[in-house]
């Protein structure tokens, strides 16, 4: 047979149909190939090619004898190189390329579970990982599952910048900026430890951070207070004249780094804005500092400023408020106020909400967590605020 001959055109759809099998099935030379609806110039191609006479319009090819067959005969090669020839592109081995291709697309997945061994909620980050696209989507992927791995290593952290931290972790400042693949796995694990949904937008990123420890910058996070006072500079003098007309201020990282606070006896810190502003509107004396729920980092280093003075925290009876009591008693030394478990009973007359969540153990006082248990009712801070404003004058 002659490289001529190959390319007759009644074998033109031949060519293609054993291309198709032999794509398919990872140019693997074996099994039949029916051709089927072969019309007249096509039988008489095909006769020609298998050396043997086809009288009706369907005819079953034995791709290995063909393949020796044309080892033999053609001058080209085997069944491979034929088809090749024929059609005049190399053939693709497909189930191959679909095991490279899964392959390159779980190698950043298993260098993760190398990098994060250990972790409890390595499985669920992972499987949420692999249902968002995430790392589908990414230009390096392996780079990003290094940078989010280092990342996360170094949190909760001391108060970094993420700045600083992105230079740590990735090797520059622009590592873990909003957009990048590093960023998005680095606040899906964040979420996942925290049992919070993905945050989505730009605010609720820059809290998950904060709550990590991580600070996105020093001016956008703030901190809710009232009363307080400053030692000198343009900051001090800002919180003296709201303090003396009993206004409430937003202090930034930046203020704190810009003035130091005076430590007052007595600070009461609330987790609701509404205490806050109810203290503002009674005139009352004591300085508060309101974490506006969960506490930003702002609000740990306002109250690692007023370290000293009798912190008095009092917070929601929901397990989030528990949540919220434990952390700040940890990290910022507060001392549980108006918090036992006869003061939640005092507070459930009229309360209804019932407690939602997985039930957290208040450090302070079991027997508050097994009140709350038991009633399975919520009593935030607004309903006892009477209580709060007595002991804030």
């Amino acid at each position: 047979m002659s490289a001529g001959w190959l390319d007759d055109p009644g074998l033109r759809r031949v060519w293609e149909v054993l291309r198709e099998r032999l794509e398919a099935r990872g140019l693997r030379v074996e099994g039949r190939v029916v051709l089927g609806g072969l019309s007249r110039e096509e039988r008489h191609a095909v006769a020609g090619l298998l050396g043997r006479g086809v009288t009706r319009d369907r005819v079953s090819v034995d791709l290995a004898a063909l393949d020796a067959d044309l080892v033999a005969r053609s001058g080209v090669g085997g069944l491979v190189a034929v088809v090749e020839h024929a059609t005049g592109t190399p053939l693709r081995d497909r189930p191959g390329e679909r095991a490279r291709n899964a392959a390159q697309r779980e190698a950043p997945i298993e260098l993760a579970r190398a990098l994060l061994a250990g972790e409890p909620w390595l499985q669920v980050w992972i499987q949420d990982v692999r249902r968002s696209g995430v790392l589908a989507r990414a230009t390096d992927a392996t780079a990003a599952v290094r940078t989010a791995a280092a990342a996360l290593a170094r949190l909760p952290g001391p108060g970094l910048s993420r700045t600083e931290l992105a230079v740590a972790a990735g090797g520059h400042a622009h590592a873990l900026d909003d957009g990048t693949t590093a960023a998005a796995l680095v606040l899906r694990a964040l979420a996942v430890q925290a049992g919070e949904p993905v945050p989505t937008t730009t605010s609720a990123r820059r809290d998950l951070w904060e709550r990590s420890g991580v600070r996105v910058d020093l001016v956008s996070a703030t901190c809710l207070t009232l009363g307080l006072r400053g030692h000198s500079g343009s900051v001090a003098a800002r919180l003296d004249l709201a303090a003396d007309a009993g206004d409430p201020v937003h202090l930034t990282a930046w203020d704190l780094r810009r003035c130091t606070l005076q430590v007052p006896e007595v600070v009461l810190v609330c987790e609701n804005p509404r205490v806050l502003e109810a203290v503002a509107e009674q005139g009352g004396q004591m300085p508060v500092v309101c974490t506006s729920g969960q506490p930003a980092l702002v609000v740990v280093d306002v109250l690692a400023a007023l370290r000293g003075a009798e912190l008095r925290y009092h917070g929601d009876f929901d397990w989030p408020g528990i949540a919220i009591a434990n952390r700040l008693i940890a990290e910022a030394g507060v001392a549980p106020w108006r918090m036992s478990a006869a003061d939640y009973e005092r507070g459930l007359v009229g309360a209804t909400l019932p407690l939602v969540g997985a039930p957290v153990e208040p450090a302070w006082d079991p027997e508050l967590g097994a009140a709350m248990r038991h009633h399975g009712v919520a009593v935030h801070e607004e309903a006892v605020l009477s209580d709060l404003l007595d002991g804030s004058t």
